[in-house]
C-alpha cells in the first residue's frame, strides 16, 4: 500500500496497513531533522519520518509546488513559493525569541478603517496573478504520497487583515463590514482553488483550510454567530473540493466540541488538531469518530516540547493505540506547525513510536 492508498483508506474509515502521518514544521526545525536524520531533501526527510502527505505550499509552508506568480511587480512575491500573507499585502518577518526563531507578521493593515468603501481602496489580490500550468509537471515529482492544497481561510486569515477584537465587534455592531471582510478573503480563495482543482485536481486528495474557533477553554464565537458568518464560506469551500473529489480538512485550535456536529453537516471530512489540552482526543473519537476523521491529538504545550523522548513515546503510543481502530485517523501534533522550542529527538520519536505502534 502507497502512502496515497492509506491516507484514503484511513479517511474513508477503513484501516489501513499503518496508520498515515503528517508533519508542518518552521524552516528551522526542517533544518534541526535534516541533520539529525542525516537527510538532505524535503522528500527524504518525509520518508524519513514515515510521512504519508505532501503539503504543496512545502513542509514550512514556504517552499512548495504553487501555481507562479505573474502578477504586478511586487517584492512580497519574489521567490514566492506558498507564503499566504503575501495575498494579503502583508510581511512576514523572522523574530529571534527566547524560545526560539519564530516567524511573524505586523500590525492589521485595516483594523482603523470605517467603511467598505475605505476598504476597497486596499490592495486586494487578484486571481489573475497566478498561473496554475506548471502544477501538474511540479506534483508528479510527488506520486505516491497523499498531496494536500493547503493555505485557504474563510475566517481567520480576515482576522489578520482587519484585527481579531475588530473584525469580532463587527460581527456585532456592524455585521455589513464584517460581511463585506470575510466575502473578499473567502471569495479570493475559492476562485483561486477552484482554478488550483480545474488544473490538477485528479492529483490532489485533500484541501486544508486554517479557521482558527476557539480558545483552550471555549469558542472564540458563539454558534449563532458562527451559522451566520463562517458556515456558509466553509459549506460553499467543503461543495467545491467534494466536487473534485477532493476531501476537506479544517484546522482550528482550541475546544469547538460545539461545533463539531455543524462541521460534519457542512461537509468537513477531517478536523485537525484536535488539541488535547483542550478536548480528550479519545473521547472525541468516540463521540464523533465514524463521522469525520482525526488528525492530531498528540500534547504539544505539555510533552512534546517539554517532555522527555521516553515520555513522548508513551503520549504517542497510547493517543495512536486509542484513535487508530476503524481508521479515521492521521498522527500529527496537538499543533501541526513544529516550533523551534521543540527538541527534534522529540520530534522524531513521536513519528517512529506512531509507526511502530499505528501498524494494524
Amino acid at each position: 500500500m502507497d502512502k496515497k492508498q492509506r491516507v484514503a483508506y484511513a479517511i474513508n474509515h477503513n484501516e489501513p496497513d499503518k496508520v498515515p502521518a503528517h508533519i508542518n514544521a518552521t524552516k528551522w526545525v526542517v533544518t534541526k531533522l535534516k541533520k539529525i536524520l542525516n537527510v538532505t531533501t524535503d522528500k527524504e526527510l518525509l520518508n524519513a519520518l514515515y510521512i504519508d502527505i505532501y503539503d504543496m505550499r512545502g513542509i514550512d509552508l514556504h517552499s512548495g509546488t504553487v501555481p507562479k506568480y505573474v502578477g504586478p511587480e511586487n517584492e512580497l512575491f519574489e521567490g514566492w513559493k506558498g507564503g499566504i500573507f503575501s495575498f494579503w499585502n502583508m510581511k512576514e518577518f523572522e523574530n529571534k525569541t527566547p524560545a526560539g526563531w519564530t516567524m511573524e507578521i505586523g500590525p492589521a493593515p485595516l483594523s482603523n478603517a470605517l467603511s467598505e468603501e475605505e476598504c476597497e481602496k486596499y490592495p486586494w489580490p487578484d486571481n489573475n496573478w497566478f498561473d496554475y500550468s506548471n502544477l501538474r509537471k511540479e506534483l508528479k515529482d510527488w506520486n505516491g504520497f497523499s498531496i494536500m492544497a493547503s493555505g485557504g481561510s474563510v475566517f481567520q486569515h480576515a482576522t489578520y487583515i482587519r484585527g481579531m477584537d475588530t473584525l469580532m465587534m463587527d460581527m456585532m455592531t456592524n455585521p455589513g463590514m464584517a460581511h463585506y471582510l470575510l466575502d473578499k478573503v473567502s471569495g479570493f480563495y475559492y476562485e483561486y482553488y477552484r482554478r488550483m482543482f480545474e488544473a490538477a485536481g485528479d492529483m490532489i486528495d485533500i484541501f486544508a483550510l486554517a479557521d482558527d474557533l476557539g480558545t483552550q477553554n471555549s469558542l472564540l464565537i458563539s454558534p449563532e454567530l458562527f451559522d451566520e458568518f463562517v458556515a456558509p464560506g466553509l459549506k460553499k469551500m467543503a461543495e467545491l473540493a467534494h466536487q473534485y473529489n477532493i476531501k476537506l480538512l479544517l484546522h482550528t485550535c482550541g475546544n469547538i466540541e460545539l461545533l463539531i456536529p455543524r462541521f460534519i453537516g457542512l461537509g468537513v471530512d477531517i478536523l485537525d488538531p484536535v488539541q488535547p489540552e483542550s478536548m480528550d482526543p479519545v473521547k472525541i473519537k468516540g463521540k464523533y469518530g465514524k463521522q469525520i476523521t482525526l488528525r492530531g491529538g498528540i500534547s504539544v504545550q505539555n510533552v512534546i516540547s517539554r517532555g522527555t523522548v521516553d515520555e513522548v513515546k508513551a503520549e504517542t503510543r497510547r493517543i495512536v493505540e486509542a484513535l487508530k481502530p476503524g481508521g479515521g485517523y492521521i498522527l500529527s501534533p496537538g499543533h501541526p506547525v513544529l516550533q523551534d522550542d521543540i527538541p527534534a529527538e522529540n520530534i522524531v520519536a513521536m513519528y517512529e513510536t506512531g509507526c511502530e505502534f499505528g501498524r494494524y
